[in-house]
């Protein structure tokens, strides 16, 4: 795969047993992947899958939890295990466990401890392009307006419409957020997956669409296996957000259904040649091409 491919996706994997094995074999070692931190998983698993997935030569960006994390001492601990790996980037989300394992019970309380621990980590947050199904908009535009002198990135939930995500780039660009964006977009997964998922991660109002373009005929044959069409939307996010110096590239929320993957990368080739972040840039480029 060429430098250039590689340079405009990022992967979302699960940290599992055999993610060291099957996912070179799907995304080339020279590529940028970000680990999640699941409750159930615990920020020590996702750390250690980053520090091993460093080590064969990604570029890593492990998930820390806030309500996951049980304290100061085993957060430095973890941000050390990553410094020595070579790690440089960060995903810092609230995190789904319902009550917080330590004193950290929101994002920005973790984002201040990891910059107060050492400023050289870049560190992404999350947007919401349609809301979030458990916060008002206006608690998400006051934690993003305080969170985002602190960070140096954002990845968007995933969303199915490339329409709501040039909205919500234009909105952030409103109210004066000019940090490099991940598009959130959803990988060549089974479509009853996506479904499965839509309600519990607030992406409702474009899964509708994305219904209409095919998914709807799957549901009614209720084929597990068929997946949506993640080429589709990216082009359209591309042609959408020509021209936007705040897209960064392509976040794939994998679901570590990594089969399938070779083709979207293939995909990517097809699109025109773009100035977008190489892996771990912090700069803004031209493009002339969880709170």
């Amino acid at each position: 795969m060429s430098t250039e491919a590689v340079a405009r996706i990022r992967l979302e994997v699960v940290p599992s047993a055999d993610l060291l094995t099957r996912l070179p074999a799907a995304f080339d070692t020279t590529g940028s992947v970000s680990v999640t931190c699941l409750p159930h998983h615990g920020p020590a698993r996702t750390v250690a899958a980053s520090v091993h997935l460093a080590s064969l030569g990604y570029h890593t960006v492990p998930h820390l939890a806030a309500r996951s994390i049980t304290g100061e001492a085993e957060l430095h601990s973890l941000l050390l295990q990553l410094q020595n790996a070579g790690v440089s980037e960060l995903f810092i989300v609230a995190g789904d466990r319902r009550t917080p394992a330590g004193p950290y019970s929101w994002s920005g309380e973790l984002l201040e401890a990891v910059n107060a621990y050492s400023p050289d980590f870049s560190i992404g947050i999350a947007g919401y392009p349609e809301g979030h199904p458990q916060l008002s908009q206006e608690q998400l535009s006051s934690s993003l307006l305080t969170k985002a002198p602190l960070a140096s990135s954002m990845v968007t939930q995933m969303c199915f419409s490339a329409e709501a995500i040039s909205r919500y780039l234009r909105s952030i660009r409103t109210s004066g957020i000019e940090l490099p964006v991940w598009v959130g977009v959803p990988g060549p997964v089974s479509i009853r997956k996506l479904v499965s998922l839509g309600a519990r991660l607030g992406v409702g109002r474009s899964l509708k669409l994305a219904r209409g373009t095919g998914m709807a005929g799957a549901l009614w044959r209720r084929d597990d296996f068929l997946s949506y069409d993640s080429g589709r939307l990216i082009r359209e996010v591309h042609q959408e957000l020509a021209g936007d110096p705040l897209f960064a590239g392509f976040h794939v929320y994998t679901f570590n259904d990594l089969g399938s993957m070779p083709g979207l990368l293939d995909d990517l080739r097809t699109l025109q040649p773009s100035a977008i972040l190489a892996p771990g840039s912090t700069s803004i480029p031209l493009f002339p091409a969880k709170i």
